[in-house]
């Protein structure tokens, strides 16, 4: 019974690896925007989240 309900061994590792790059790209983007926000309007709200006195 325990087979039936789950699915071949590679493909549940591949299942995970993928949700695992997907993942670790996210974080990735959200470093990578938070440290170089690409904005060059000082008055941009990601200015007054990143000033210096926080």
């Amino acid at each position: 019974m325990l087979d039936m309900m789950t699915g071949p061994f590679w493909g549940i590792v591949a299942v995970a690896l993928i949700a695992a790059l997907v993942t670790l790209g996210c974080f990735v983007a959200m470093f990578w925007f938070i440290a170089r926000p690409g904005e060059t309007n000082p008055r941009h709200v990601k200015f007054d989240i990143l000033r210096p006195d926080r």
